[in-house]
C-alpha cells in the first residue's frame, strides 16, 4: 500500500469497524502525517443519503462558514467577482453567500439543490472557491485537488488537522466509523505539501479552517481575518456590499 499523498509505502496502524460491519484498515504516512482508509470498497452503502442523518450541525456549520467566508473574501478577494461552492450539499452555504450580496454559485454531483435553485455552476469564471468538509471525503487527493485548481487556485476550505501522535479510535469522532464517509486525514505537514506540489500558498487557523491561494499575505493576517469573522460585523458588510 502507498500513500496517497507523496506514493511512499505505508504502513498498517489500526483496524475499526465501519457502518457498523466492514473492519476497515486504516494506513499512516511518516513522510506527509497523512492517515488514509483502504480502498473503500463500502462507499455506496455510506451515500445512501449523502447528507449522513449523524450530522445534526449542519445548519449551525453553514452560518458559522457563512461569516468567515465573508469576512476572508472581502479581505482578499472582489466583492464583484463569481464565486463557487464545490460540493455544496443542499445549498445553504450558496443561499446565504447571495443573501449576503456575494455572486455565488452551487455544484454537487450527489445532493438536491434545495436552498439556491436556479444558481449552478455551468463553467463560468470563478475567482475563489469554498470546500467544506469535503477534503476528508476525497477517494483520491491528489487527483481531487487537480480538479478544483482546474476551477479556481483560490481555495478556501475545512477539515480538522490530525493531530500528532497519532488519536486512538475512541478518541476522535473525526474519523466518523459510524458514517463511513471519511477517508483522507490531513495534519499541516499534509496540507503544505499539497500546496508546494502546486506552488500554492497554504495559510491555516490551525484547526479547522485552511486556505489555498497564489495570493501571499501573512499569516497572523489570515489567522486576525478569521477572529474578525466572530464578531457582529453585518452592518460593515451591508455597507460595503451595498457601495458596489
Amino acid at each position: 500500500m502507498n500513500c496517497k499523498i507523496c506514493n511512499k509505502p505505508i504502513r498498517e496502524r489500526f483496524r475499526h469497524l465501519v457502518l457498523n460491519k466492514h473492519e476497515v484498515k486504516y494506513y499512516y504516512c511518516p513522510d506527509c502525517v497523512f492517515l488514509q482508509t483502504e480502498e473503500p470498497y463500502w462507499l455506496d452503502e455510506a451515500y445512501v443519503e449523502p447528507i449522513d442523518n449523524s450530522d445534526t450541525g449542519y445548519v449551525s456549520r453553514n452560518i458559522y462558514l457563512a461569516r468567515r467566508t465573508l469576512t476572508l473574501f472581502l479581505a482578499l478577494f472582489s466583492s464583484q467577482k463569481t464565486f463557487l461552492d464545490y460540493a455544496g450539499g443542499y445549498g445553504v452555504l450558496t443561499r446565504l453567500m447571495r443573501d449576503y450580496g456575494l455572486d455565488f454559485l452551487w455544484s454537487d454531483l450527489y445532493t438536491q439543490n434545495l436552498f439556491a435553485p436556479g444558481f449552478e455552476y455551468h463553467d463560468q469564471k470563478i475567482e475563489a472557491i469554498t470546500c467544506f468538509e469535503c477534503f476528508e471525503h476525497f477517494v483520491s487527493p491528489v487527483e481531487d485537488l487537480n480538479k478544483l485548481l482546474k476551477i479556481s487556485r483560490n481555495i478556501f476550505f475545512s477539515t480538522q488537522l490530525l493531530a500528532t501522535p497519532l488519536p486512538s479510535p475512541e478518541a476522535w469522532d473525526y474519523y466518523g466509523f459510524k458514517h463511513g464517509q471519511h477517508l483522507s486525514f490531513y495534519s499541516s505537514q499534509t496540507l503544505n505539501i499539497l500546496a508546494r506540489k502546486n506552488n500554492l500558498n497554504y495559510y491555516s487557523d490551525g484547526k479547522n479552517l485552511h486556505l489555498f491561494t497564489d495570493k501571499k499575505v501573512s499569516k497572523l493576517y489570515f489567522k486576525l481575518i478569521i477572529i474578525i469573522s466572530r464578531l457582529p460585523l453585518e452592518f460593515l458588510f451591508k455597507r460595503i456590499l451595498g457601495s458596489k
